[in-house]
């Protein structure tokens, strides 16, 4: 009996360290990647985040920590724009300025930490990733709303973002360079907007006195 017990439990830690061998090959190794973000782009965005949250929307990177994301659902912010400008956060509507509506403050938040991760990985060369058998590539790190994990296309497009702590989950597709054209455009229609905005306040304020 002693050695059939003694051959079972011999089998038993080598089946245990097998496996655990077969975990440790299954997992990916991370190695360089570079990420191929450009100064101005596009991206379509589909956001899913808090308790049954959504949004559709395109998001525009102009230049380092200025975006803006257009959005077209849900209905209630339907061609609502939000601008980000480092830490200052403006909201538009067909050409007038507003304050963030109180129904676009979720979304708001985690676009403020979405580009916050996009401006970070946009500043490196390259990043540590680990390549899928899909192509994909997946790394990860921290930012203020927790650990996040984004993945790329194997051309270096992102694909999408993950910050599992808010919840936040974004797909993103039609990765697109902006024009030089397209950004002064947006620049020119934002001072335009400004303008816009500001000469109202000033007429609703004369009125009222």
């Amino acid at each position: 009996m002693k050695p059939t017990v003694f051959m079972r439990n011999a089998l038993a830690v080598f089946a245990s360290a097998g496996l655990l061998l077969t975990g440790c090959t299954a997992s990916k190794q991370e190695s360089a990647f570079s990420p191929q973000l450009h100064a101005s782009y596009t991206l379509q965005t589909e956001m899913t985040f808090g308790e049954g949250g959504t949004a559709s929307l395109t998001l525009t990177r102009t230049q380092p920590e200025q975006w803006e994301a257009a959005f077209s659902d849900p209905p209630a912010l339907a061609g609502v724009v939000l601008s980000f400008d480092g830490n200052a956060v403006g909201a538009s509507y067909k050409g007038l300025a507003f304050s963030v509506p109180k129904s676009a403050l979720p979304a708001k938040n985690m676009l403020t930490l979405t580009t916050e991760i996009l401006d970070a990985i946009g500043a490196l060369d390259e990043i540590p990733c680990a390549e899928q058998d899909d192509g994909t590539w997946v790394g990860s790190g921290e930012c203020t709303g927790g650990s996040y994990t984004v993945t790329f296309s194997g051309s270096g497009e992102p694909v999408s973002l993950e910050i599992p702590s808010q919840p936040l989950r974004i797909q993103f597709t039609g990765y697109s360079v902006c024009s030089d054209a397209q950004t002064s455009s947006q620049t020119t229609d934002s001072a335009v907007t400004d303008t816009t905005a500001t000469s109202a306040e000033t007429t609703k304020e004369g009125t009222s006195e």
